[in-house]
């Protein structure tokens, strides 16, 4: 999918929950209407005022990173798609790029993604999957004394933990830029986690 150079001024990246790929949809049919120039998988980088001016702020504050327009499965787990957890791409059949779930109903650790709002599962939306990102935590940490610097995985039902052992694994999401609370959002600089084989 094409690399945006441009981002379309009239849409708030974390208020999307669409119908249609395109975020239009007919006002009496409720078809989706492909215009607009905004299409699944288109991506863009932003700098931090970029995403600033991007964001709904009552969702919160997106920061500078790579964004992306994707379908959330329909098997999604509704609950696990909301503001700051982590989704990766559906489990069984064939891969696809731009075709995201919950951490539940996926494939851990391949392509993880950043949810930006609460998305309704068969919708669609953007998600991050590179820079600073807005991570959900669990409700308890597994690490005492969490801090910044700290590294990040994904687990169960698609939010934060900081570990104990502190290494690089599949589900690792990226370091803590904020120090890591439980059932709070933390700002996590993405990485890419070293795939075993």
């Amino acid at each position: 999918m094409p690399l945006q150079q441009i981002l379309p001024t009239w849409l708030a990246l974390n208020a999307a929950n669409d119908t249609s790929p395109s975020g239009i949809t007919d006002l009496r049919t409720g078809a989706a209407v492909f215009a607009g120039g905004l299409t699944l998988g288109d991506y863009f980088d932003t700098t931090e005022a970029e995403a600033n001016q991007a964001s709904n702020t009552p969702t919160g504050t997106l920061h500078a990173g790579r964004y992306r327009r994707v379908q959330v499965d329909s098997g999604a787990t509704a609950s696990n798609v909301k503001t700051g957890t982590i989704g990766y791409m559906v489990a069984g059949g064939q891969p696809q790029l731009n075709l995201v779930t919950s951490y539940d109903q996926s494939i851990p650790g391949a392509r993880p993604v950043v949810y930006l709002n609460v998305v309704t599962p068969g919708n669609y939306c953007f998600v991050q999957e590179l820079g600073v990102a807005n991570v959900l935590m669990g409700a308890s940490i597994t690490k005492s004394g969490p801090n910044t610097g700290d590294v990040i995985n994904a687990t169960t039902l698609g939010v934060g933990d900081d570990p104990t052992v502190q290494e690089f694994v599949p589900t690792t999401i990226g370091i803590a830029l904020d120090p890591p609370n439980p059932a709070t959002i933390i700002r996590v600089i993405m990485t890419v986690a070293p795939q075993p084989g």
